[in-house]
Order: structure tokens, then sequence, then C-alpha cells
């Protein structure tokens, strides 16, 4: 079977798991009528005109079967402020809801809800007008719909789903800030400019950092990266202004470089659905022996955040920590952080070591500068922590010095509760939190596949379909 003949049967495959069926369809439709028709009443008893559309993937038939995400426009007259619309909207967005939602902000509030096993985006905008500015982002998504809706044909479609699947599986899905990846919008795009998932891949694959794609040629050669500072610029087709690519992260494109690439080398469906297995806490403890590193993973509740905000938060608290414990010497391989978004978020680390050795050499200014080397020597000759020294190495001042502290743990149960961490994150650092060794957290998150399985790609760290 040549590449081509193995690419298609693949996709043949991967499309009979993920295009949604007549009842995937069905009960999103009741979904969406349930919520349509609450807004709807609710605006005639405050005697306002909108109109209630789907919009997205749903609205444009590009969705998978297991995202029943829904992003729901209570759209207003152009006429309306933006006053009405976020606050106005968000009233009638609880009304669609019923009685469990999370609100949400992107540029303007938002509600996130769980209607009938559909997530749904309850999203107030405004009309959008040709030679009106747009209010708030959100109102050029109905352009959006309707430009990948003439561009895109059934097979085209299809096209789309399995590019998001290939994207799911090999973890570069989403523009949320979790994820760092691609759009469902993005990955439209790139099927209207390359047409199919090999090409896609072909042309990934080749991509370098800085790579422009501009579909309706808005900027002339080499401007739009004066315009858009990403590392991959995909010129908005219905808006010159915006960067579609601006939430992936150089990782995440790195990531969808080199898998396009390896896929094409040797085609799999693994690419779409990477292997799954129980992770037992002894595979685990194996994993551990020999491995010499020291694993830490800090625990705390979770703040009750909408998810862009609360990953926002816990990204910048994870590099706040990892930098504490470089200043201080230690040697950092490797830091994530996990959250289930409701109960727990947990950092994890690995450092080269967990101790320390006692001294360390300090170096301080040229000897050359003399208002320098005297506020050093000042400080050092007589410091009960020095125990060689100062003496000059090169031209700089040096000292050896006893370590303030030795064990990363004591660093981290000191420093925490005090550390300028994202607001939220410090509140609850404040109220509590666990700090476990690997074999420890291994043990308290047996029964939590989903902690168990994010230890397990922490220590392998190579991806899965590598």
């Amino acid at each position: 079977m040549s590449d081509g003949q193995e690419i298609a049967a693949i996709k043949s495959e991967v499309l009979r798991r993920i295009r949604p069926t007549k009842e995937d369809r069905e009960g999103v439709l009741k979904a969406v009528e349930l919520v349509r028709g609450r807004i709807l009443e609710a605006a005639r008893g405050r005697g306002i005109e909108v109109r209630v559309e789907v919009e997205g993937s749903i609205a444009k038939d590009t969705w998978i079967s297991s995202d029943r995400d829904v992003d729901l426009f209570i759209i207003f007259p152009s006429s309306a402020d933006r006053e009405t619309i976020t606050g106005v909207g968000l009233e009638l967005a609880k009304a669609g809801a019923g009685e469990r939602w999370k609100a949400g902000y992107a540029e303007h509030p938002y509600l996130e809800a769980e209607v009938l096993g559909c997530k749904m985006d309850i999203v107030p905008s405004g009309e959008l007008v040709p030679g009106k500015k747009a209010m708030t982002a959100v109102d050029r998504t109905p352009l959006h719909t309707r430009y990948v809706r003439e561009r895109l044909s059934e097979a085209g479609k299809d096209e789309v789903r399995i590019l998001k699947q290939f994207m799911k599986g090999v973890g570069v899905y989403g523009a949320e800030l979790k994820v760092g990846g691609f759009s469902g919008y993005l990955c439209e795009l790139l099927i209207i400019r390359y047409s199919s998932l090999e090409e896609t891949l072909r042309a990934a694959a080749g991509w370098r950092l800085r790579e422009v794609i501009d579909i309706e040629g808005h900027y002339s050669q080499g401007s739009a990266l004066d315009a858009f500072d990403s590392p991959l610029v995909v010129v908005d087709p219905v808006d010159r202004g915006r960067n579609a690519s601006a939430a992936v992260t150089p990782r995440s494109l790195a990531t969808f470089i080199s898998a396009s690439r390896h896929f094409l080398r040797r085609p799999s469906i693994t690419y779409f659905f990477p292997p799954t297995c129980r992770i037992e806490a002894g595979g685990l403890m194996g994993m551990l022996e020999g491995r010499g590193t020291e694993l830490i993973a800090i625990e705390i509740a979770c703040p009750s955040l909408p998810s862009d905000v609360l990953w926002g938060e816990i990204n910048h608290s994870l590099s706040r920590i990892s930098g504490l414990l470089k200043e201080k010497g230690f040697r950092l391989l490797d830091a994530s952080a996990w959250s289930d978004e409701k109960e727990k978020v947990i950092f994890l680390l690995e450092l080269q070591e967990g101790r320390l050795p006692e001294t360390e050499t300090h170096v301080g200014p040229s000897a050359i500068f003399p208002d320098d080397e005297e506020r050093f020597l000042e400080k050092h000759l007589k410091s009960p922590r020095t125990v060689a020294g100062p003496f000059i190495s090169g031209d700089r001042w040096c000292v050896i010095r006893r370590r303030e502290t030795t064990d990363a743990r004591k660093v981290l149960e000191e420093s925490l509760p005090r550390m300028k961490l994202s607001p939220d994150i410090a509140i609850e650092m404040r109220r509590g939190f666990d700090l476990f060794s690997a074999s420890e957290l291994i043990r308290h998150s047996q029964g939590r596949p989903e902690i168990m399985s994010e230890i397990f790609m922490f220590m392998r760290k190579r991806p899965l379909w590598l």
C-alpha cells in the first residue's frame, strides 16, 4: 500500500469515528432550541428585540462528535450601545442558561453553561454592519461563520474535522490558554488555504517561525510581519487587523510542525487517537527508580474562575515558582501544571537535585569599579556566611559562602505563602498547600486517573505520537 493509499485509509477510519451522527445532531439541536426559547422569552418580557444564532463549528458543520461545544450568540441591533449588550445581554444569557452557569470574560462578559450534555458559551454581541467598527472582538464571529460557509465544500468540512482530530491527538488543538494551540477557526482557514489534511501537513512540515499565511492578500510581501508579532501569522480574512493564530505558542507551533513531518514519513492512526492505557501506581513507581532527580508537587484548592483567567493565573504563578527555585540555585529540569478547573491545582517540578551543597561561589563586581567593590567587600568581609574570601577571579570579586538554605522543599514551604503569585492563586496558597514528593503524589492520586495520567506524561516527557 502506497503512502497516499495508507493516508486515505486512515482518514476514512478517523471520519468514521468523529463525524457527527443523526443522533448527535438532534441532541445539539434540542439543547439549542431550549436555550434559544428561554432567551427570546426573556427578551420579549423586557420589550427587547434580539436574534439568537448558533455560530462556530456547529453553524459551519465542522464539529466532531466528541465536542458538543456550542457558541450561541445573542445579537442586538446595530443601534444598541456597549452597556446594553454587556449588561442586558448578560441577563438574557442567564435566563437562557438556566440554573447552572459560570461567568466568563473575554473582551466582555459571557456565560459558560452545560445544557442537555452540550457545553455552551452564550455570548451577547452587537450586529456588525458594513462601515461600522466592531465594539467587541466577538462581533466579527458571524462574519467568520459566513466566510467559512461560503468557501468550504462538504468534502472540505470533513477535511477540517480530520485536521482537528490530528491536532487533538498531538496536543495542540484549542486556542485557550491551557493549550495555546490552534482554534477551530484556524483549522478551517488552513483547509481553505491548502484544501486537504495532506497538503496542510506538507505545508506545515516546511514552516519556520514567523510563517505568514494571508489568504485574501491583505498585505504585501513581508508587511504582515511588521503588523503582527507572533510565531505564526495567519491574517484573518474578514479583519486585516487581526492575527487568527495569535494564540499559538512557539511550543504548539513546533509540535505541529514536527508531528506533521513525522506523520508524512510514517502515517499512523495513533497521531489522531494516541494509545491509552491504565496508569498503575506500580508502573509510575518503576519510572522513578534510578531516575536520580527530585520531583516535587504543590497542591492547592482551585479558585473559582473562568478557564482562561484561571490558566493565565496558573501559568504566571508557575513561572514565578520556577524563577524562585532557579534564583536559589536549584537546577530546574521541567515544570508543568494540572487542574480539573473545579477542585485542585497541582504544580509539578522536576529538579536535578532536591538538596544543594552547603556552600556556593558568589560572583560580585569587577575590581575596576571602586564603589561596587566597596559595597561588596563591606557586605561579605564580616558576614557569618562567608567561608572563604573575598578574592579576585579574573577581574571580579568573588566569595565562597554558605547557602541560606539547601533544601528545595524548605524553600517552597517558607516562600510560597508570601510570594507575589497571581492574585487568586496567592489567596489559595496562603489558605494552605500540600507538598508531595513524586511517590507521595502517586499514592495520594490513586483513584484519580486524570492526575495519574498527568504524572505519567510529566515523567515520560516524550509525546505519545513519537
